[in-house]
């Protein structure tokens, strides 16, 4: 009687393997996703004036690399939902304007960027192209490299012969344009420009000069072009 029962339950349970199976492969049919990695350069607009115990100070940021890796999901014909992660170099490079020629020092940094975007597409295309705009929220890591934090310590920051920079954290926004290629079933080929925006990062650094001071405030722009390749997955 045991032995008929247990055969009975492991009967059951390959019939709910099977059916669960066929079930998977139904939602795996039908499943839209796309996957892309996209590849360029960035410029980080957020240049400030400012004064660091009596002499003008100037600072900027350099032109840095860039790269994305997302995942997408398509919601009709025109609507899709993404997250992305970025990264790449944007060094902040500081002028003391009173010296001539202008001494600079650069603090190698690294921006982070994970972001949920709504992408919505044109219901027509152009010679194959087919452009889009997105817009969506962000969180931002302005992350000092070890070597800009052994810089700040050892030859200092502004008027300051020594100074500790930490990363800073921000909530921001992004918006752009871009257009898809289709090259074939699977492939498309995007070009993408975005605008992450965000308050202007400081790196721990306060308005007084007790110690070293980065008074700055306002908007970071940093426009990011890339350009790549997004692979389809599951139903076409």
């Amino acid at each position: 009687m045991i032995k008929k029962t247990v055969l009975g339950f492991m009967a059951l349970a390959v019939l709910l393997s099977i059916a669960g199976g066929a079930q998977a492969r139904d939602l795996t049919k039908d499943m839209q996703l796309d996957v892309f990695a996209l590849g360029g350069a960035s410029t980080l607009v957020d240049a400030e004036n400012f004064d660091s115990a009596g002499n003008l100070f100037h600072s900027r940021f350099d032109l840095g690399t860039k790269y994305t890796l997302g995942v997408a999901v398509p919601f009709g014909k025109l609507i899709t939902l993404e997250t992305a992660f970025t990264s790449g170099p944007n060094n902040l490079v500081v002028s003391n304007t009173n010296t001539s020629p202008v001494a600079e020092q650069e603090y190698p940094i690294r921006d982070y960027i994970g972001s949920i975007s709504a992408v919505v597409h044109a219901p027509f295309s152009y010679m194959g192209l087919r452009p889009y705009a997105e817009g969506g929220v962000e969180y931002d890591r302005f992350s000092p490299t070890p070597t800009a934090m052994t810089t700040a310590l050892t030859k200092g920051f502004a008027a300051d012969s020594t100074a500790q920079i930490n990363h800073n954290d921000k909530l921001g926004i992004n918006l752009g344009v871009g257009l898809d290629r289709k090259l074939t079933k699977r492939l498309t080929f995007r070009i993408d420009v975005r605008d992450h925006v965000t308050s202007s990062p400081a790196f721990g650094l306060p308005n007084t000069y007790s110690y070293a001071n980065y008074p700055v405030s306002g908007r970071a722009n940093n426009i990011v072009y890339t350009a790549g390749i997004l692979f389809h997955l599951g139903k076409l």
